[in-house]
């Protein structure tokens, strides 16, 4: 103001140096944009008008909002995530599965390997399902095979085919190492058992074609049970359709871990599958070195198990025993030797006798049973198996009703006669042996067996008659007060006239017939074996007509059940060719429905059971009462029928003294 000129009054800006700027006039400078909206606009409408837009804003995200859920509403709902394999293999696209066939064969033309590995993954990308029980011991046989859709299990037979035999067998190797693998990483590798399973119904013979790898592969996985079940599972897949691929799986892969807790049900459980599966085949034998090693294996396995399970594995070796018997033929003379020392060099008795040794003497009497020359060679080896030679004879005759008809009377009768001898030599000594004098007392008993003989029961049937028409006489006597005269058969005789001739012809009967009752008595048994004599040889040929006929029959049979069991496998071919799995789900059902029966037939049976015992069994109908009373009548009636019987012999001595 000092100076007479305006001074523009704000805020001074500081320079670098320190220094109070003055703001000029030439350096003010027009805004390019004009005045502001402060100057022209009150503040008031101002900020209403900044309200209203943001009102307009938030209609337009809402309704921006409101469009995003509605294009979610109309989205479709994802499809959910297959919960078994079968809902997995059901759900995989045949064009897909093709596409990648294709195209891999294209692109690796001469790299097979190359096309199986791709698809496997491609399986086990698209069956990621977590699998609790790896062998399927709830399911048929053949699952998951047996669910997949005909469309996708074309496709990867053909492609199998097309690799070759060569290639595949790698590939089988190579992925059986790759599910152990890949299930350590905890990956999936259903696709990879998908795969083998196929490679292992076409060709049986990769299961064994490469055992001392096999083996390795188990023995390092062997600790961890989920794994290793995988591997034997897939390892016992070719057994289901080859007997002699299976048994040696099971004695190879399956036998030597079969005392460890986690494999020893599926181990039997296999071995039982695989015997009632095959075991009544005609393709399906056994040699006799084979039953040996069986006997063997076995025997040194038993004793690792539970009592259970070592039951049920001896068991299988029963069945395992007759496969062998049924296919044998009729030369079993070396076959008895064996397995004559096969028993332990003491006698048997009993419950000394435990179920693998009664398989071993079981087999013995197989041997007699189907070659009589075995009693030959059993005489031999009296003076260097007394013992196992007493323990067969004393099964003989604990199981004689059993044993007795599969065996050859007069072979068996030379045999034990000559083995009593032997017995009857060794007693002669100042030492006697127990088991000694019970094979003695044995042989005797086996031979009182064979010489018994049978007789017509005529004091029965006398008996009978006789009492028949004394009691209908003494009761129409009994009627009148015991006066004959009286009775309507006393009356009936005296208006005939032949009452007095009656009772002495009455009286000469009696006589009659008790001296015909001695003398039956008496001379019936000796014309009754002279009669058996006579007739025995036109018995005898009338029993090998009937034999010859009877193994015309046989081979008849046996004709038809080849000619069945050839074309069986054709029949389930052509089945499942055109229904697939039926025959496995009808197999299941049956299963399921019999196990269903099995358990409500014994629910039902227990409900009983309880009722009987808990309403009607009680009081005086309690069992300890019926079975006093019971007995008590019983007593009570043999000793009237004793007493009338000595009654009824007194009165035929008396009547047969009379002239």
């Amino acid at each position: 103001m000092s100076s007479g000129q305006w001074e523009v009054v704000g805020k001074s800006k500081k320079s670098q140096n320190g220094k109070v700027k003055t703001v000029k006039d030439e350096d003010k400078k027009p805004t390019k944009n004009g005045p502001k909206l402060e100057d022209v606009v009150p503040p008031k409408s101002y900020y209403s008008g900044m309200e209203i837009d943001d009102t307009r804003k938030s209609t337009k995200d809402s309704k921006k909002n409101g469009d995003k859920k509605s294009k979610k509403k109309s989205e479709p709902a994802k499809p959910k995530p297959p919960k078994t394999i079968e809902e997995a293999l059901e759900a995989i696209d045949p064009a897909e599965l093709a596409n990648i066939i294709t195209t891999n064969k294209l692109r690796f033309s001469n790299a097979p390997l190359v096309w199986l590995k791709e698809i496997a993954s491609f399986l086990n990308s698209k069956t990621q399902i977590d699998v609790d029980d790896p062998t399927f011991s709830n399911y048929p046989l053949n699952y998951p095979l047996c669910v997949m859709p005909v469309e996708i299990r074309k496709p990867l037979e053909n492609v199998l085919h097309e690799a070759g035999k060569a290639n595949t067998q790698l590939f089988f190797d190579v992925t059986l190492t790759a599910i152990a693998n890949d299930m350590s990483r905890g990956q999936s590798v259903n696709g990879h058992r998908i795969l083998l399973q196929m490679l292992a119904h076409s060709c049986p013979d990769f299961c064994v074609a490469s055992l001392a790898k096999s083996v390795t592969l188990r023995n390092s996985y062997q600790n961890r049970p989920p794994i290793g079940l995988s591997l034997l599972w897939v390892l016992g897949q070719g057994g289901l359709s080859n007997f002699a691929v299976g048994m040696k799986a099971w004695q190879e892969l399956f036998l030597p871990i079969v005392e460890l807790k986690n494999y020893s049900k599926y181990a039997i459980n296999y071995l039982e599958e695989i015997l009632a599966r095959h075991g009544n085949m005609a393709s399906t034998k056994v040699s006799f070195e084979q039953l040996i090693a069986m006997f063997d294996m076995v025997n040194n396995k038993r004793n690792a198990l539970s009592k259970e399970l070592s039951n049920d594995l001896i068991k299988q070796l029963s069945k395992y025993k007759d496969i062998y018997f049924s296919k044998s033929g009729n030369k079993l003379q070396v076959s008895f030797n064996h397995l004559m020392k096969k028993l332990p060099n003491q006698y048997l008795s009993g419950s000394a006798l435990d179920p693998y040794h009664r398989v071993l003497v079981e087999s013995l009497v197989d041997c007699l049973q189907q070659d009589d020359s075995c009693n030959a060679t059993w005489r031999q080896l009296f003076s260097r198996c007394s013992k196992q030679s007493a323990t067969l004879i004393e099964y003989i005759d604990t199981n004689w009703d059993v044993v007795s008809p599969r065996l050859k009377k007069k072979s068996l009768r030379g045999t034990v006669t000559q083995f009593q001898e032997v017995c009857g030599e060794t007693l002669r000594g100042k030492k006697k042996d127990e088991t000694v004098v019970k094979a003695n007392k044995i042989c005797q008993d086996i031979l009182d067996r064979m010489t018994s003989t049978r007789r017509f029961p005529w004091l029965w049937a006398s008996f009978l008659l006789l009492v028949g028409i004394a009691g209908l006489v003494a009761y129409d006597v009994q009627r009148v007060g015991g006066n004959f005269p009286k009775s309507a058969t006393g009356k009936l005789m005296k208006d005939l006239g032949i009452l007095e001739q009656s009772q002495y012809a009455w009286q000469k009967t009696l006589s009659t017939s008790a001296r015909g009752y001695l003398w039956l008595e008496t001379n019936a048994p000796i014309y009754y074996t002279i009669t058996v004599e006579a007739v025995s040889p036109y018995a005898q040929l009338s029993k090998e007509a009937l034999l010859v006929v009877s193994k015309k029959l046989g081979i008849l049979y046996g004709n038809m059940k080849d000619y069945i069991v050839e074309k069986t496998p054709v029949v389930v071919a052509t089945i499942e060719q055109y229904a697939p799995g039926v025959i496995d789900t009808v197999q299941g059902y049956a299963i399921s429905g019999f196990t269903a029966v099995r358990k409500y037939s014994n629910d039902y049976y227990q409900l009983t059971a309880d009722y009987l015992k808990t309403k009607v069994f009680v009081g005086e109908w309690a069992p300890e009462i019926l079975q006093s009373k019971t007995q008590l009548a019983l007593n009570a009636t043999r000793f009237h029928m004793t007493s009338y019987f000595h009654w009824f012999r007194h009165q035929v001595h008396v009547y047969s003294e009379i002239p």
